[in-house]
């Protein structure tokens, strides 16, 4: 075990399994996941808000975890991310109170803005707005939380009356996060008093930057930077290299396809929104790794090879900064059987020579 190390390791359910598979199946599986890595000893599962389309279908993370919450006591729950502009504030803010009173493990609320045109059209929401509705929306639930009486005049959302939120949260077992896709966000997150959550898609020094400006504008703002910091990771555990690189090859497309097609622009796009310009990057990135021939740069930096690679990676992630490893084995298309077998491989190869919540490391 890698020592003076603190790491967390959490990992994500999702609404995937092998093509065909009905939503009722879907959802059943999501939940029988979350009780199979609670079985394996990790600390928090995760899972994502997403809308209308068949990228991760999700649309209340909170509904599914009050489920979850009964059948694992005890399992941290985590989203990354609510997508707070798609939500009124003031009863996400009674919702997340609620959770936290029901569930015995800690909430770990990953907070973002979105960026798909279609989610934001069919809420008859302007993209353009999405940072301001982020910022407001943030600015409440934090006010919503602390337990007292508030009002709020915003641009985009208003409480006008004093009112204190009932039922009162169990407010030292929620933990909130911003979502970091660039350095550009992460001053902005710093500025909000929020910690990071990243996605683990960009290069290790292109991370590393984003986790150091984020710190150096939490110190310049006297915050505190010694702070949970999750990170996703998708995950392909196999004997060799080879056989994982081809894994990967064969499953990663189909949901780089599913994005494409869940993000593309609509008529006004996003490309000519400045909050946006670092999104339309992604999306162009996305269309690329569609094909699996251009693989090898993300292949390089997600927990895909053998234990030993595997472990490699993780210290790497680790030496750039983040304690809070979110593996991910659920993506479209992957059947139950091969995500769970790469689930507790991680927890029985990888994960107990970083954390003595799994027991004893295998060679």
């Amino acid at each position: 075990m890698a020592a003076q190390q603190q790491v967390s390791f959490g990992f994500m359910i999702a609404a995937v399994d092998k093509a065909g598979t009905s939503d009722a199946d879907l959802y059943k599986g999501m939940v029988e996941d979350a009780q199979f890595g609670h079985a394996l000893g990790y600390e928090t599962v995760w899972t994502v808000e997403h809308h209308f389309s068949d990228y991760f279908p999700t649309p209340s993370p909170l509904l599914l975890f009050s489920h979850i919450a009964a059948l694992c006591p005890g399992l941290g729950l985590g989203t990354m991310v609510l997508v707070t502009p798609w939500h009124n504030p003031v009863r996400l803010a009674g919702e997340i109170a609620m959770l936290s009173l029901l569930s015995k493990g800690p909430l770990h609320l990953g907070l973002g803005r979105g960026a798909a045109p279609l989610e934001y059209d069919a809420f008859d929401l302007k993209l353009e707005n999405a940072k301001q509705l982020f910022e407001e929306a943030w600015k409440i639930l934090d006010l919503a939380l602390k337990g007292k009486p508030f009002s709020f005049e915003g641009k985009h959302f208003k409480v006008p009356l004093d009112i204190r939120l009932r039922p009162d949260a169990k407010r030292d077992n929620i933990h909130f996060y911003g979502a970091i896709g660039s350095p550009d966000s992460a001053t902005k997150i710093a500025e909000l008093d929020l910690p990071p959550i990243c996605n683990g898609t960009l290069p290790f020094e292109v991370q590393s930057k984003v986790l150091a400006t984020w710190a150096e504008v939490t110190r310049q703002r006297g915050g505190n930077t010694d702070v949970t910091k999750p990170v996703a990771i998708s995950c392909i555990i196999a004997d060799s290299d080879d056989e994982a690189e081809a894994l990967a090859r064969q499953y990663m497309p189909r949901w780089f396809q599913l994005q494409v097609e869940h993000y593309k622009p609509d008529a006004n796009g996003f490309p000519e929104i400045a909050d946006y310009q670092s999104f339309a990057k992604v999306h162009e990135r996305r269309k690329s790794m569609s094909n699996p021939d251009n693989l090898g740069p993300f292949s390089q930096v997600q927990l895909f090879g053998s234990p030993k690679t595997v472990r490699e990676r993780v210290q790497k992630y680790i030496d750039v900064g983040f304690n809070n490893l979110i593996v991910m084995t659920a993506t479209p298309d992957i059947p139950q059987a091969m995500r769970r077998r790469w689930l507790s491989r991680f927890a029985t190869e990888v994960a107990p020579h970083f954390s003595p919540s799994f027991g004893t490391a295998r060679p």
